[in-house]
């Protein structure tokens, strides 16, 4: 992928920020709202840049979670959206 979608890759990385323990693939896929091919190719992406990691939980299912950059990089995106949008009347 050349030049990732930036609203695209908040939304995954705000999914994953609720979801704590990390997501199964189809439920994350669903709740970026993005179909099959092109998920996969912004997982592999956030993956090869450092933002999300495979965790396997209790049962032996893989699950897609925040990696501490991802973490990171969710809390400074929040921090701009909060100083940039203060003056606005949501």
């Amino acid at each position: 992928m050349r030049k990732p979608d930036l609203y695209v890759v908040a939304r995954f990385l705000d999914v994953l920020w609720w979801s704590r323990a990390g997501m199964k693939k189809t439920p994350l896929q669903m709740s970026v709202r993005l179909n099959y091919p092109t998920f996969i190719k912004y997982l592999e992406w956030l993956q090869k840049h450092g933002l999300v990691k495979v965790v396997v939980d209790d049962d032996g299912n893989d699950k897609i979670a925040l990696s501490d950059k991802g973490r990171e990089a969710h809390r400074r995106l929040v921090e701009w959206i909060k100083e940039t949008m203060k003056d606005l009347k949501l």
